[in-house]
């Protein structure tokens, strides 16, 4: 059986929620933000992010030292209770 390997992430940035600003980090060269490819959750709470498509889903009881599997383009400050969040990127 094959045993699928840990992701790796390259780049950290700390997340401060907000309900207007997009979260990313800047590309070298063309300007554009990249989208991270998972949260860190360092204490526990909601999380509120707003996904590509608009919508917005809030993650209830996200556990203080967990990584969420997900692609936000923001998080908001407004229903986030979760603290220490950090954008996990593979670069």
């Amino acid at each position: 059986m094959a045993v699928d390997s840990p992701v790796s992430y390259t780049v950290y940035s700390p997340i401060t929620p907000s309900d207007t600003v997009a979260i990313g980090e800047t590309s070298a060269g063309d300007g554009n933000k990249r989208v991270p490819r998972a949260l860190y959750v360092g204490g526990a709470g909601t999380v509120v992010a707003v996904m590509g498509d608009g919508r917005t889903v809030s993650f209830v009881g996200a556990v203080a030292g967990s990584v969420l599997p997900l692609q936000p383009l923001r998080i908001n400050a407004t229903g986030t209770t979760a603290t220490g969040l950090v954008a996990l990127y593979q670069v």
